[in-house]
């Protein structure tokens, strides 16, 4: 099988064409036989995941990933647009959504992410949707590329390349391709990504031409299973300085890709959802390896929203879909959105817009603390806000757990998405009446972020953000 090799970028810009070299990015992804490899080495080199009764499994070459798809969400409907909104300004900003996503990344990468799937028509912003008002596509109806959605991917792609991490780029999403005006113009969309991923010089990414390619709301016969080929084997063919892209699709949870799909891809897309015994997993990878037209090449999942069926399995090493992925040799990808419970706490989720991209609830610490133990990664330490004084006099910033030696550069308290104090060490006590009288009265929502260094590499962690944390008696409360 021939190599490829997908470059990600860094932030030097050529004057003259506002393009970079792939000879000047710092991430490379090549693909040998069934396993990844950066800049020369396999993922995880080494690495294997030693359980509690002493059977190893190999993680070495695996690509550890998470769904977080909507990294340069806009929605450019004004009937709809007025739904996102941040609860700490009243508005939406998609530029301040890019921002955090960027600002949270190296805490990710801390916790042993390597890749994760970023789609340039984003996703379902409840989770689920049946309906689709809103319209977040990067690209126009006739396929060209909308600048500000590919700018902001840019800044995702090239803060990605700095910290060694792979993107998975996904395409099309069903509900958002039916604006395209028709078949040629799902092409033409098709060169004009493929073809930009290259000219910016990027080696780091690689290519999922759509979400789920057997929904039946895609509009387009040629986004559909027995079709999807001919788009995977454009994308694969388009090169740039004798340059060119990994390439595949992916289909619904549960399900195994046809062999029209495998036979063309240079990697196999598994998704989880919906899969209730988890021993299906393994079953998932082994009968796509066991297809005549398989040969050896990565498989990942890289969706899976809840990885276990019975709430007592929790994240523990056994009974759910992440521990039987990496038993099977299979990457893995969390799929992480606020549930219907949860409409209101947006420190949850990972797809719901507006995203705290932030590891800022239960569930995505559980996430990540297990993919560390996995991977055999460092992580990040969990800092949180104490209110526990009578009417707010103070705020007591706590930091836990972490690696040993980080350099603290500053922490700051957030105030409605502003900040009003600043200090050099943790733990601290802020205090409110001599910062700003007015944050003891009305409606504030309240975090701190923590800027440290580690290796020479800034990594920047913040709390869950807090909304009206003080009681008339003193405590804690969190919304």
């Amino acid at each position: 099988m021939r190599e490829k090799i997908v470059l990600l970028a860094c932030t030097l810009l050529l004057a003259a064409s506002n393009n970079i070299a792939a000879s000047e990015r710092y991430t490379r992804v090549v693909i040998k036989g069934e396993k990844f490899y950066i800049n020369g080495i396999p993922t995880y080199e080494g690495q294997t995941w030693k359980t509690s009764y002493g059977v190893e499994y190999p993680v070495e070459g695996l690509l550890m990933n998470a769904r977080l798809v909507q990294g340069i969400f806009d929605d450019l409907n004004e009937k709809t647009r007025g739904q996102w909104y941040y609860p700490d300004t009243g508005q939406w900003d998609p530029d301040r959504n890019t921002d955090e996503f960027v600002r949270a990344m190296a805490a990710w990468r801390e916790h042993g992410l390597l890749g994760f799937t970023l789609n340039l028509q984003g996703g379902c912003p409840y989770g689920y949707c049946r309906g689709w008002l809103w319209d977040n596509s990067a690209f126009a109806p006739d396929g060209s590329l909308r600048q500000p959605f590919m700018q902001r991917a840019e800044r995702i792609l090239d803060r990605a390349d700095e910290l060694g991490m792979v993107v998975i780029l996904g395409l099309f999403y069903f509900g958002e391709d039916g604006p395209l005006e028709n078949e040629e113009a799902i092409r033409q969309a098709v060169r004009n990504a493929v073809t930009w991923v290259l000219e910016k010089g990027y080696t780091n990414v690689i290519i999922e031409i759509n979400n789920e390619c057997d929904v039946r709301r895609y509009d387009h016969d040629i986004l559909r299973c027995h079709r999807v080929h001919e788009l995977i084997t454009l994308a694969k063919e388009i090169e740039v300085n004798g340059r060119s892209l990994y390439v595949t699709t992916s289909l619904m949870g549960g399900q195994v890709p046809p062999d029209n799909i495998v036979e063309v891809s240079d990697y196999v897309l598994i998704h989880g959802n919906g899969v209730r015994n988890h021993e299906r997993i393994t079953e998932i990878s082994a009968e796509v390896r066991e297809k005549d037209v398989y040969r050896p090449m990565p498989l990942v999942n890289n969706e899976d929203d809840i990885p276990w069926r019975n709430p007592d399995q929790g994240w523990g090493e056994e009974g759910n879909n992440f521990v039987a992925s990496v038993k099977s040799f299979t990457g893995w990808g969390y799929f992480d959105f606020r549930l219907p419970d949860e409409r209101y706490d947006y420190n949850q989720g990972f797809q719901s817009i507006p995203v705290n991209w932030q590891i800022s609830s239960d569930r995505k610490h559980d996430f990540f603390n297990l993919l560390a133990e996995i991977t055999g990664s460092p992580g990040t330490p969990v800092i949180d806000l104490d209110f526990s004084s009578l009417i707010g006099e103070s705020i007591d910033v706590r930091i836990e757990g972490g690696p040993e030696g980080i350099e603290i550069e500053k922490l700051e308290l957030i105030v409605n998405n502003r900040t009003v104090a600043v200090s050099g060490k943790v733990p601290e006590v802020f205090y409110p009446k001599k910062i700003d009288q007015n944050m003891l009265d009305g409606e504030h929502w309240i975090k701190a972020r923590l800027t440290y260094f580690l290796g020479g590499r800034e990594i920047i962690i913040e709390s869950p953000y807090y909304k009206n944390p003080w009681w008339p008696y003193g405590g804690r409360r969190r919304n």
